[in-house]
């Protein structure tokens, strides 16, 4: 039996949060996400290893979501999205990076896979300073 969730994004809205609206709705606490459509606008994130902090960088224009690869799992008691992407701008040059709040869906098509056994939490990993997966509970 395949238990994956094929749902269309809402245009106009932040394409993460949409994303953990249907995480609450269907009680996924964990699994992989994929999508692709397009964006309206886009904002995203790099972290670089040194300063330890993310630099962003908005396009306000459209874009295309060659590809939206991420994971489900809790931060604080909440769904939290972990989400890449990878868009095709207008003069066919590509760019991408880790999924920021501000990502304005104009379409979209995602795939989000629940997958069974304990839950994945996130917590403050001090080796690297990413809410990452606590190794406790795996």
């Amino acid at each position: 039996m395949n238990d994956s969730l094929l749902v269309r994004l809402p245009k106009g809205e932040d394409l993460l949060s949409a994303l953990v609206a249907i995480c609450l709705e269907k009680n996924i606490t964990k699994g992989h996400v994929s999508l692709i459509g397009a964006l309206e606008k886009a904002e995203l994130g790099y972290y670089p290893q040194d300063t330890r902090k993310y630099v962003t960088h908005t396009l306000n224009e459209g874009t295309e979501i060659l590809a939206g690869l991420g994971n489900v799992s809790l931060k604080d008691g909440q769904p939290i999205i972990h989400l890449h992407l990878t868009l095709l701008k207008g003069d066919f040059t590509i760019t991408g990076g880790h999924a920021m709040p501000g990502n304005i869906i104009f379409a979209g098509e995602a795939c989000i896979t629940p997958i069974e056994g304990a839950r994945l939490h996130r917590g403050l990993d001090a080796a690297t300073g990413l809410p990452l997966w606590d190794q406790t509970g795996m």
